[in-house]
């Protein structure tokens, strides 16, 4: 007998007798522990068998009676099954062990089927992909010349945008003073003809005095219509006085016409800005106080103009509703976000940053920052 058979021998004697002696789920606890061991050992269950026998034939002698060694014998017996338990629970877990292989393997064989065909499907996918990358190889040439002709129409596309807006400035610029100077004078010698003629007529003619009494109204507000329309095309005093006191007068008739309190300061360095910065800076407020009376249903409304870092930023605030900003600017339909993307590309053009901010319960905040031209602002 082996060193390791002999130990688990005497183990399993001691154990065995200390049950046949308690008789308690504690000593047959040592039988599963023996047989742990034995399993340890890599011994079988035929081992097993042997070390029983062995062990019974030590015991057996030692009863009186006949009676007592089968009873021996028989409390032997549940210890033994009891010592087989971990050889059972082994042999049970070979067996699953075996049948989640063979399931496995099943698995594998079909997995390695689909690899099969996915390796046909991706050599072709590879033919066919080398051909395509031949095919941009031999055009890479011309798409380098199609992306350099986009390029280039880009940034004519944005110097057409640039000559477009300077133009309708212009021209703007040119129907204002003709609306002011030409049809406003026409207008008033009308008025002064009118008045004239009123005076001429005496006596029995008070019907004729009061339908040119009538027309001499109608003319003073035809008159007011074209100043505004003047003023709104392109106010004389953002050329004449400047950008703060075209602002201030833009902004009192707002509030008059609209009934939205709007309270106006800003910087006397925003007037070092060159001409077409201050326009940017005039439409942009226009605009946005535009939209504020349209969209927003403000009841009151901020523009400030404040010296920044190399520039100065007109914030534009109101207390009105808020909207989407990404979706106004992404839409692909709408006055009100043609009035945007106006805003963007002017400010674009200027070389200046622009900020939109719409939150539930907080309004709209508009910021435009330009920057100023350092070779004649000092910026510090």
């Amino acid at each position: 007998m082996s060193n390791s058979n002999g130990s688990l021998t005497r183990r399993y004697l001691a154990a065995l007798k200390r049950y046949l002696k308690l008789r308690n789920e504690r000593s047959l606890q040592q039988a599963y522990d023996v047989g742990r061991k034995t399993v340890a050992h890599g011994l079988g269950v035929i081992d097993m068998a042997r070390i029983h026998e062995t062990v019974l034939l030590t015991l057996l002698p030692n009863s009186e009676t006949a009676e007592e060694s089968f009873k021996v014998a028989k409390n032997a017996g549940a210890f033994l099954t009891e010592s087989l338990s971990p050889f059972e629970i082994t042999h049970r877990g070979f067996r699953d062990a075996n049948r989640s292989l063979r399931q496995l393997n099943d698995a594998l064989e079909d997995r390695n089927r689909q690899l099969a065909a996915t390796n046909q499907k991706l050599k072709q996918e590879i033919a066919q992909r080398e051909r395509v990358e031949h095919e941009l190889r031999e055009s890479e040439e011309h798409y380098r010349d199609l992306f350099t002709q986009a390029k280039l129409m880009q940034e004519n596309l944005r110097h057409l945008s640039s000559q477009i807006l300077r133009v309708q400035e212009d021209e703007r610029k040119r129907i204002s003073r003709e609306l002011h100077d030409e049809v406003g004078q026409a207008l008033t010698a009308v008025n002064v003809n009118l008045a004239m003629l009123k005076k001429m007529v005496r006596g029995s003619h008070t019907r004729l005095r009061r339908k040119i009494a009538d027309a001499q109204n109608m003319l003073e507000q035809t008159m007011e219509v074209v100043h505004d329309f003047s003023r709104e095309l392109r106010p004389a005093m953002l050329d004449d006085l400047g950008l703060i006191p075209a602002l201030r007068s833009f902004v009192k008739s707002f509030a008059e016409r609209t009934g939205v309190r709007v309270s106006f300061g800003a910087t006397p360095l925003v007037e070092k800005l060159e001409t077409e910065q201050k326009t940017v800076l005039y439409r942009v407020a226009q605009e946005s106080l535009t939209n504020i009376a349209k969209h927003a249903r403000a009841t009151q409304s901020q523009v400030s103009i404040r010296k920044l870092k190399n520039g100065v930023q007109m914030e534009i605030q109101d207390n009105g509703r808020s909207f989407r900003v990404e979706q106004q600017l992404a839409s692909t339909s709408g006055k009100k976000r043609l009035g945007l993307l106006g805003i963007q590309e002017r400010v674009r053009l200027a070389s200046g940053k622009l900020s939109i901010e719409s939150e539930p319960g907080q309004g709209t905040r508009v910021r435009v920052w330009i920057p100023f031209n350092l070779e004649t602002v000092d910026s510090k």
